[in-house]
């Protein structure tokens, strides 16, 4: 008699094989999880889901783990990660910044990301956007770079006649690591309050 055992075991060997493969591939950034909870993200969940649900469910488990894998995804050079970061600062728009910040570091460094932002609000007034030329990427040692570059603050005022002033330049320090895609490690930047604006241009409290 054939069991349910017998049944999904070559599908079973089948899944485990192609885990392995795309394991090794494609996901070096989960090699600090532990073994364990790897399988049961990868693996077990999504088999349960898919045997137990059909394709309704399970095609929407895999486009779910596909999307994952692609948000984590970083930017193509060490100074576009650290562009895209800057950007993403200057015009208060985070959408896709999760992308280029390091995996193992996203919480620190999008907290960094918003407190930054918070004092650049408190400014009276705030600045339009953030502005930079050219970017150094210094040498790729262990799929690492370190990026640098000048970068001032630019203000518009349009109250009677129009306004424009641009802060004096300061340097930004990126360190960047390449796993599939650069992402932003470490950011080491220039104070806000009492740097690019005097104290009291910041509002207190």
């Amino acid at each position: 008699m054939i069991t349910l055992t017998d049944r999904l075991s070559p599908l079973w060997n089948r899944v485990k094989a192609r885990y392995a493969r795309w394991e090794q591939r494609c996901v070096a950034r989960f090699a600090h999880w532990p073994v364990g909870r790897r399988w049961v993200t990868f693996v077990l969940l999504p088999t349960l889901v898919l045997c137990c649900g059909g394709t309704v469910v399970g095609v929407p488990t895999v486009w779910v783990l596909r999307e994952t894998v692609e948000a984590s995804r970083g930017a193509p050079a060490p100074d576009a990660a650290a562009s895209e970061y800057l950007m993403a600062l200057g015009y208060n728009n985070d959408e896709g910044l999760l992308a280029i910040l390091d995996n193992d570091r996203q919480d620190e460094l999008l907290a960094g990301w918003r407190a930054y932002r918070k004092a650049m609000d408190t400014t009276d007034p705030p600045p339009a956007r953030l502005d930079f030329a050219g970017l150094t990427v210094g040498p790729v040692d262990d799929d690492q770079a370190e990026v640098t570059t000048d970068v001032s603050a630019t203000w518009w005022h349009t109250e009677g006649r129009a306004q424009f002033y641009k802060s004096e330049a300061h340097t930004w320090r990126f360190k960047t690591r390449e796993d599939n895609g650069w992402q932003v490690v470490a950011v080491q930047a220039p104070v806000w309050c009492g740097g690019y604006v005097r104290l009291d241009a910041c509002e207190q409290g």
